[in-house]
């Protein structure tokens, strides 16, 4: 029972601290079903057709209508593959309102590599400065779910993912890019007393690391989506690592002194 009061507690806050968005575009390439995404030959490959520039291809797959615009992009099994090893692929979203909601805008997308490691992806807003995301995995592995946030979005807006240089090629899948208004982001804390004077150290996390101020159980770091992304048990100040998170705020559960606590914090 105990272990279901906590989950019942985690969907009530996320629900609240995320219940007032504005969903501009969701894509999950389901209609790119040629090819697949876990080898680079073979039936497992992606299809060699560029969706953008099919040439003379038999019954080719057109681009997907949330992504009108693009190059050397390629259906391959549900997912689009970007980029191929001499020339950048890259994708452009339709038309987007991206000033509601106070222009606050959040993009979550799932992502995996070629074969090397580490890899990037650049994600574009129109007049907002581009962001670079880092993953690892690869494409004989799962895909890494990310999110990534911009401030001061505007009507006639177009997102673009882009792969950085040649050398690089990359898988995306299950692209949602919201809108989220300030006020959805203030978090009501569950415990106001002690235990939540003792919980979070520094909620503006500037070195990647998360400091605690008590013994914590059960800690649980959550993305813009309420997605769980970290979780650990910590020591009176010992620290939890988010090198691997994008900038942007977070939602951190946990219990210290048996009472559930949850404080929103910044990464810079």
């Amino acid at each position: 029972m105990k272990k279901l009061y906590s989950f019942f507690a985690t969907v009530v806050v996320a629900s609240g601290i995320f219940a007032q968005q504005t969903i501009a575009l969701s894509e999950d390439f389901a209609a790119y079903t040629a090819g697949g995404n876990t080898a680079s030959t073979g039936t497992s490959a992606p299809s060699g057709t560029d969706v953008y520039n099919p040439g003379g291809a038999t019954n080719p797959i057109p681009p997907v209508a949330n992504f009108p615009s693009g190059a050397k992009v390629y259906s391959a099994g549900g997912m689009a593959k970007l980029g191929t090893g001499s020339v950048i692929g890259t994708m452009t979203s339709k038309s987007l309102d991206l000033s509601t909601d106070g222009g606050n805008v959040v993009i979550t997308f799932d992502v995996k590599g070629w074969t090397a490691t580490p890899s990037t992806i650049i994600v574009k807003v129109t007049n907002l400065t581009d962001q670079t995301v880092s993953y690892s995995a690869v494409m004989s592995g799962t895909p890494e779910s990310k999110t990534v946030t911009f401030t001061g979005g505007q009507a006639n807006s177009t997102v673009t993912f882009e792969t950085p240089t040649t050398s690089f090629r990359a898988y995306l899948d299950n692209i949602v890019i919201k809108t989220v208004a300030n006020g959805s982001l203030a978090v009501t804390e569950i415990n106001k007393g002690k235990s939540i004077a003792n919980f979070v150290k520094n909620t503006f996390v500037k070195n990647n690391e998360i400091t605690f101020g008590a013994d914590v159980r059960d800690v649980k770091v959550f993305n813009m989506f309420g997605q769980l992304v970290k979780e650990a048990s910590v020591k009176q100040n010992g620290t939890i690592n988010v090198s691997e998170l994008a900038k942007g705020n977070y939602i951190v559960t946990g219990t210290v002194n048996n009472e559930a606590v949850s404080q929103k914090i910044l990464k810079d």
